[in-house]
Protein backbone atom coordinates (compact mmCIF):
# COMPACT_ATOMS: atom_id res chain seq x y z
CA UNK A 1 0.00 0.00 0.00
CA UNK A 2 1.54 3.26 -1.10
CA UNK A 3 1.92 6.09 1.36
CA UNK A 4 0.69 9.64 0.71
CA UNK A 5 3.73 11.77 -0.04
CA UNK A 6 4.50 14.34 2.66
CA UNK A 7 3.89 17.97 1.67
CA UNK A 8 7.12 19.97 1.89
CA UNK A 9 7.26 22.53 4.73
CA UNK A 10 7.78 25.34 2.21
CA UNK A 11 4.51 24.47 0.48
CA UNK A 12 2.63 24.56 3.81
CA UNK A 13 4.18 27.94 4.57
CA UNK A 14 3.15 29.32 1.19
CA UNK A 15 -0.38 27.98 1.69
CA UNK A 16 -1.15 29.75 4.98
CA UNK A 17 0.72 32.90 3.91
CA UNK A 18 -1.42 33.07 0.77
CA UNK A 19 -4.56 33.02 2.93
CA UNK A 20 -3.18 35.71 5.24
CA UNK A 21 -2.18 37.90 2.28
CA UNK A 22 -5.55 37.49 0.59
CA UNK A 23 -7.58 38.38 3.68
CA UNK A 24 -5.32 41.31 4.58
CA UNK A 25 -5.73 42.65 1.02
CA UNK A 26 -9.53 42.35 1.25
CA UNK A 27 -9.50 44.26 4.55
CA UNK A 28 -7.23 47.01 3.19
CA UNK A 29 -9.28 47.39 0.02
CA UNK A 30 -12.53 47.63 1.96
CA UNK A 31 -13.95 44.46 0.46
CA UNK A 32 -14.01 43.11 4.00
CA UNK A 33 -15.24 45.74 6.47
CA UNK A 34 -15.00 46.03 10.26
CA UNK A 35 -17.52 43.63 11.78
CA UNK A 36 -17.72 41.38 8.72
CA UNK A 37 -17.31 37.65 9.27
CA UNK A 38 -14.87 35.50 7.32
CA UNK A 39 -16.10 32.27 5.76
CA UNK A 40 -15.97 29.24 8.06
CA UNK A 41 -12.98 26.91 8.17
CA UNK A 42 -14.51 24.34 5.80
CA UNK A 43 -15.36 27.01 3.23
CA UNK A 44 -11.84 28.49 3.42
CA UNK A 45 -10.36 25.03 2.87
CA UNK A 46 -12.43 24.71 -0.30
CA UNK A 47 -11.87 28.28 -1.44
CA UNK A 48 -8.07 28.18 -1.15
CA UNK A 49 -7.70 24.45 -1.84
CA UNK A 50 -5.53 23.93 1.23
CA UNK A 51 -5.56 21.76 4.33
CA UNK A 52 -7.35 22.59 7.58
CA UNK A 53 -3.98 23.02 9.28
CA UNK A 54 -3.05 25.76 6.79
CA UNK A 55 -6.33 27.58 7.43
CA UNK A 56 -5.88 27.31 11.19
CA UNK A 57 -2.31 28.62 10.97
CA UNK A 58 -3.52 31.55 8.85
CA UNK A 59 -6.19 32.37 11.44
CA UNK A 60 -3.58 32.30 14.21
CA UNK A 61 -1.43 34.79 12.29
CA UNK A 62 -4.38 37.07 11.50
CA UNK A 63 -5.50 37.04 15.15
CA UNK A 64 -1.96 37.70 16.36
CA UNK A 65 -1.78 40.71 14.02
CA UNK A 66 -5.05 42.06 15.42
CA UNK A 67 -6.89 41.78 12.09
CA UNK A 68 -9.56 39.25 13.08
CA UNK A 69 -10.88 37.58 16.21
CA UNK A 70 -12.63 34.27 16.72
CA UNK A 71 -15.55 34.31 19.12
CA UNK A 72 -16.15 31.10 21.09
CA UNK A 73 -19.57 29.64 20.42
CA UNK A 74 -20.13 31.72 17.28
CA UNK A 75 -20.85 29.32 14.39
CA UNK A 76 -19.76 31.95 11.89
CA UNK A 77 -16.16 32.63 10.89
CA UNK A 78 -13.75 35.05 12.54
CA UNK A 79 -14.82 38.70 12.66
CA UNK A 80 -12.82 41.58 11.16
CA UNK A 81 -11.56 44.00 13.86
CA UNK A 82 -11.01 47.73 13.74
CA UNK A 83 -7.31 48.73 13.50
CA UNK A 84 -5.46 49.02 16.82
CA UNK A 85 -1.95 49.94 17.90
CA UNK A 86 -1.37 46.58 19.62
CA UNK A 87 0.71 44.87 16.88
CA UNK A 88 2.77 48.04 16.29
CA UNK A 89 3.25 48.51 20.02
CA UNK A 90 4.52 44.95 20.30
CA UNK A 91 6.99 45.51 17.46
CA UNK A 92 8.22 48.86 18.81
CA UNK A 93 8.63 47.41 22.31
CA UNK A 94 10.67 44.55 20.91
CA UNK A 95 12.90 46.95 18.97
CA UNK A 96 13.27 49.18 22.02
CA UNK A 97 14.52 46.31 24.16
CA UNK A 98 17.17 45.31 21.61
CA UNK A 99 18.42 48.74 20.53
CA UNK A 100 21.09 50.54 22.57
CA UNK A 101 19.81 53.93 21.45
CA UNK A 102 16.14 53.02 21.60
CA UNK A 103 14.98 55.92 23.76
CA UNK A 104 16.62 58.54 21.54
CA UNK A 105 15.21 56.92 18.41
CA UNK A 106 11.72 56.73 19.90
CA UNK A 107 11.90 60.35 21.08
CA UNK A 108 12.90 61.59 17.63
CA UNK A 109 10.05 59.61 16.12
CA UNK A 110 7.59 60.88 18.71
CA UNK A 111 8.73 64.49 18.30
CA UNK A 112 8.15 64.20 14.56
CA UNK A 113 4.75 62.57 14.86
CA UNK A 114 3.35 64.68 17.68
CA UNK A 115 4.42 67.94 16.06
CA UNK A 116 2.49 66.85 12.95
CA UNK A 117 -0.53 65.80 15.04
CA UNK A 118 -0.51 69.13 16.91
CA UNK A 119 -0.28 71.09 13.67
CA UNK A 120 -3.11 69.17 12.01
CA UNK A 121 -5.26 69.40 15.15
CA UNK A 122 -4.82 73.18 15.20
CA UNK A 123 -5.93 73.32 11.57
CA UNK A 124 -8.79 70.82 11.71
CA UNK A 125 -10.09 70.93 15.27
CA UNK A 126 -13.77 71.40 16.01
CA UNK A 127 -15.49 72.88 19.05
CA UNK A 128 -16.19 69.31 20.18
CA UNK A 129 -12.46 68.54 20.02
CA UNK A 130 -11.70 71.58 22.21
CA UNK A 131 -14.23 70.37 24.76
CA UNK A 132 -12.60 66.92 24.81
CA UNK A 133 -9.19 68.54 25.38
CA UNK A 134 -10.57 70.61 28.26
CA UNK A 135 -12.02 67.47 29.84
CA UNK A 136 -8.70 65.65 29.38
CA UNK A 137 -6.87 68.46 31.19
CA UNK A 138 -9.45 68.33 33.98
CA UNK A 139 -8.71 64.59 34.40
CA UNK A 140 -5.01 65.40 34.59
CA UNK A 141 -5.59 67.96 37.34
CA UNK A 142 -7.73 65.47 39.27
CA UNK A 143 -5.10 62.74 38.86
CA UNK A 144 -2.44 64.84 40.63
CA UNK A 145 -3.86 63.78 43.99
CA UNK A 146 -4.00 60.10 42.98
CA UNK A 147 -0.71 58.73 41.68
CA UNK A 148 2.02 59.29 39.13
CA UNK A 149 0.71 56.40 37.03
CA UNK A 150 -2.81 57.89 37.01
CA UNK A 151 -1.40 61.25 35.97
CA UNK A 152 0.69 59.64 33.22
CA UNK A 153 -2.38 57.85 31.85
CA UNK A 154 -4.36 61.09 31.82
CA UNK A 155 -1.43 62.71 30.02
CA UNK A 156 -1.51 59.96 27.36
CA UNK A 157 -5.26 60.46 27.00
CA UNK A 158 -4.70 64.18 26.28
CA UNK A 159 -2.37 63.31 23.41
CA UNK A 160 -4.82 60.71 22.11
CA UNK A 161 -7.48 63.42 21.86
CA UNK A 162 -5.09 65.61 19.86
CA UNK A 163 -4.33 62.69 17.53
CA UNK A 164 -8.06 62.16 17.02
CA UNK A 165 -8.54 65.88 16.32
CA UNK A 166 -5.79 65.71 13.70
CA UNK A 167 -8.08 63.54 11.58
CA UNK A 168 -5.15 61.29 10.68
CA UNK A 169 -5.86 57.68 11.68
CA UNK A 170 -2.27 56.49 11.16
CA UNK A 171 -0.87 59.24 13.39
CA UNK A 172 -3.34 58.20 16.05
CA UNK A 173 -2.40 54.52 15.96
CA UNK A 174 1.37 54.94 15.68
CA UNK A 175 1.43 57.78 18.21
CA UNK A 176 -0.30 55.65 20.83
CA UNK A 177 2.21 52.83 20.34
CA UNK A 178 5.26 55.11 20.57
CA UNK A 179 3.99 57.02 23.61
CA UNK A 180 3.31 53.79 25.51
CA UNK A 181 6.74 52.39 24.61
CA UNK A 182 8.51 55.53 25.85
CA UNK A 183 6.51 55.50 29.09
CA UNK A 184 7.56 51.90 29.71
CA UNK A 185 11.22 52.71 29.07
CA UNK A 186 11.38 55.72 31.39
CA UNK A 187 9.06 54.59 34.19
CA UNK A 188 11.93 53.99 36.60
CA UNK A 189 13.45 57.40 35.88
CA UNK A 190 10.14 59.16 36.44
CA UNK A 191 9.46 57.25 39.64
CA UNK A 192 12.85 58.38 40.97
CA UNK A 193 12.00 62.05 40.39
CA UNK A 194 12.57 64.06 43.55
CA UNK A 195 9.78 66.53 42.82
CA UNK A 196 6.76 64.88 41.21
CA UNK A 197 4.52 67.82 42.07
CA UNK A 198 6.70 70.29 40.17
CA UNK A 199 6.91 67.96 37.18
CA UNK A 200 3.14 67.50 37.05
CA UNK A 201 2.57 71.25 37.29
CA UNK A 202 5.03 71.85 34.46
CA UNK A 203 3.20 69.24 32.38
CA UNK A 204 -0.15 70.91 33.04
CA UNK A 205 1.27 74.31 32.12
CA UNK A 206 2.63 72.93 28.87
CA UNK A 207 -0.65 71.23 27.99
CA UNK A 208 -2.47 74.51 28.57
CA UNK A 209 -0.09 76.20 26.11
CA UNK A 210 -0.77 73.47 23.56
CA UNK A 211 -4.50 73.82 24.12
CA UNK A 212 -4.35 77.59 23.58
CA UNK A 213 -2.33 77.16 20.36
CA UNK A 214 -4.84 74.62 19.02
CA UNK A 215 -7.76 76.81 20.09
CA UNK A 216 -6.24 79.80 18.25
CA UNK A 217 -5.43 77.52 15.29
CA UNK A 218 -1.76 78.48 15.51
CA UNK A 219 -0.37 75.40 13.79
CA UNK A 220 3.28 76.55 13.84
CA UNK A 221 3.30 77.20 17.57
CA UNK A 222 1.43 73.96 18.30
CA UNK A 223 3.97 71.85 16.41
CA UNK A 224 6.93 73.64 18.01
CA UNK A 225 5.51 73.07 21.51
CA UNK A 226 5.33 69.33 20.85
CA UNK A 227 9.03 69.10 20.03
CA UNK A 228 10.35 71.51 22.66
CA UNK A 229 8.38 69.99 25.54
CA UNK A 230 9.43 66.43 24.72
CA UNK A 231 13.06 67.54 24.72
CA UNK A 232 12.57 69.35 28.03
CA UNK A 233 11.03 66.26 29.66
CA UNK A 234 13.25 63.52 28.29
CA UNK A 235 16.38 65.09 26.77
CA UNK A 236 18.44 64.59 29.91
CA UNK A 237 17.80 60.83 29.80
CA UNK A 238 19.63 60.23 26.51
CA UNK A 239 23.42 60.19 25.79
CA UNK A 240 25.12 63.48 24.97
CA UNK A 241 25.61 62.67 21.28
CA UNK A 242 21.90 61.95 20.84
CA UNK A 243 20.98 65.00 22.89
CA UNK A 244 22.56 67.29 20.28
CA UNK A 245 20.30 65.91 17.55
CA UNK A 246 17.26 66.13 19.79
CA UNK A 247 18.06 69.75 20.71
CA UNK A 248 18.29 70.71 17.05
CA UNK A 249 14.95 69.10 16.32
CA UNK A 250 13.38 70.70 19.40
CA UNK A 251 14.48 74.21 18.40
CA UNK A 252 13.22 73.91 14.82
CA UNK A 253 10.49 76.46 14.15
CA UNK A 254 11.13 78.38 17.38
CA UNK A 255 11.22 81.70 15.54
CA UNK A 256 7.57 81.23 14.53
CA UNK A 257 6.30 81.42 18.10
CA UNK A 258 3.92 84.24 18.85
CA UNK A 259 3.49 86.05 22.12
Amino acid sequence: MSQTPEVPAAAKTRAFEAIVSSIESQVLSGELKIGDHLPGERELVTQFEVSRSSVREAMRVLESNGIVASRPGDPRGAVVLSPTSAPLHKMISRLARTSSSSLADLLIYRMTMESSANSLAATRRSDADLLKLEKAMARMRAARSQSQSAFSQADLDFHDVIAQASGHALLQITGEAVRQSIEQLITSSIEQSSDDEAMMQRTLDHHHEVFMAIQKQDAHLAEHLARSSLFEYYGHLVPADDRTALAALASFGQATQTS
